[in-house]
């Protein structure tokens, strides 16, 4: 089940009004975790299997910690074995096997490997993150374990942010789940506008513009403007499908009396790739952060070998969290590439130019153009040799035929930035003033209608699934 499905639209309204008709927290709680594996178990029920086995052990795995803290390394590895190995079986065995199988055969040797062919479970990366942060806290000393099985069960399967996030950490969101709910009408309605600008996004821009990139990156060989349009397409159709999601979540957390964290903060004003990584799906940024840059980075004295080997290996999980293709792999040390540059060369820069305004509008251009497109490229196309294709044709041959073509696409991703780009302006500088007048009602509702009226009309039964699901 999907947030845009009309589905969820019963689903919502049954969970909300029973969720605030019982009133007492623990009742609440038991409620969002049947909810939660109805919610999750919808098409494949065996998926529950694993998100109950990695919750399971690492919460046992916590509590014996905290109990027997001389066991607590062991404990520790036990719920890293079974987090890792689950991702590790689902997600990049097959992966694994391809490769070994392919560079043994180049040696001349023919090995019987076979692939499993999987599926992937629905957001396995999300919510096994999520399960690590809160063993290796615990681990620490900077967390204790959560007495109650229920409520640490509601903060691993949380509906709204199971599938795709964002990936919140225990000490933020157990505490909402610890403590009693009560109904406010005006968090329900901001949370409810939140939903529906979610959906807006998703159905009217993201599923809107993804027919156009297709239909490019399906072309055997397009023209480089046609590639550049189409990237800048997909740029837009990601931010919207992605931080719709995150709207959605959050919109739906909000109406039961959750705030979770925020996830997106304007990413592509970004000037450098440190920026945009504090900017983009900021969730997984401070998680790799945490858990994986600043302990290679305080595991030795400092230097900038350290520094550069913390900042790839941080990079190339990234890339390998994303997916188990090289594609991904290569994206995500590019992008440490690019880390490692700007980490060492910005504070080489005069501070007269950093605060230039001519100076940053190159500086984000550059970024723009080298490091985003590139990046959305690897993203978008699963063969390095498709992406290579791509850059390293001549820019600036291209047929009548491809140049309308590259305007049709390009007008449309441009069409679909203006709602997002207003919508930073109204967040600013208009909904401040609205809320304190007496206009603040009747112009939400009126909001309200318009988006509602464009998700009907642009609404298709055809609509893709979320991007970020298939992680």
């Amino acid at each position: 089940m999907t947030f845009v499905q009309v589905e969820f639209l019963a689903f919502m309204t049954i969970v909300f009004t029973l969720y605030w008709a019982l009133r007492e927290r623990r009742l609440q709680n038991l409620l969002l975790v049947v909810c939660s594996a109805v919610f999750y178990g919808w098409v494949h029920p065996w998926f529950l299997i694993l998100l109950y086995t990695s919750a399971t052990v690492d919460y046992f795995a916590s509590l014996w910690m905290h109990r027997y803290p001389l066991q607590k390394r062991a404990l520790l590895a036990v719920s890293m074995l079974t987090n890792l190995g689950m991702l590790a079986y689902f997600k990049y065995y097959d992966f694994f096997v391809v490769n070994v199988k392919a560079a043994l055969g180049s040696a001349g040797l023919d090995v019987n490997l076979s692939t499993l062919d999987l599926m992937l479970p629905v957001g396995i990366s999300f919510y096994t993150f999520q399960t690590m942060s809160y063993t290796i806290d615990v681990y620490k000393g900077k967390l204790k374990p959560s007495s109650s099985f229920l409520d640490y069960m509601v903060y691993v399967s949380f509906f709204p942010q199971l599938v795709a996030g964002p990936i919140e950490r225990a000490d933020r969101l157990l505490p909402q789940v610890e403590q009693p709910r009560r109904f406010d009408l005006d968090t329900v309605l901001s949370g409810f506008g939140l939903a529906m600008w979610g959906a807006f996004k998703k159905v009217c821009i993201a599923d809107t513009i993804a027919p156009y990139v297709d239909e490019v990156f399906m072309t055997k060989e397009p023209a480089f403007i046609m590639v550049l349009m189409a990237g800048f397409g997909f740029g837009v159709q990601m931010l919207a499908d992605f931080a719709a999601y995150t709207d959605l979540a959050r919109g739906t957390a909000r109406m039961l009396g959750f705030e979770l964290v925020v996830n997106f903060d304007r990413p592509y004003a970004a000037y450098s790739t440190p920026e945009f990584w504090r900017r983009w799906h900021i969730s997984l940024s401070s998680w790799v952060g945490d858990y994986v840059y600043t302990p290679l980075l305080r595991s030795g004295r400092p230097s900038a070998t350290r520094t550069v080997f913390a900042l790839m290996t941080t990079f190339f999980v990234v890339g390998l969290w994303h997916g188990a293709s090289w594609n991904f792999i290569a994206l995500g040390l590019y992008n440490g590439v690019w880390m490692v540059v700007y980490t060492f060369v910005t504070p080489l820069v005069p501070r007269a130019l950093r605060y230039n305004l001519v100076a940053g509008f190159f500086a984000w251009l550059f970024h723009t153009l080298v490091v985003l497109q590139v990046t959305g490229l690897m993203f978008r196309e699963a063969s390095l040799g498709r992406v290579w294709q791509h850059l390293s044709q001549p820019w600036f041959r291209a047929s009548q035929e491809e140049l309308v073509a590259a305007a049709i696409v390009g007008s449309m991703a441009l069409a679909g930035t203006l709602p997002i780009n207003l919508s930073y302006y109204v967040e600013d500088y208009l909904l401040p003033k609205l809320r304190a007048s007496a206009w603040w009602l009747p112009a939400q509702t009126t909001f309200w209608a318009c988006e509602a009226v464009a998700i009907f009309v642009f609404y298709r039964d055809s609509s893709q699934d979320f991007i970020y699901f298939q992680f």
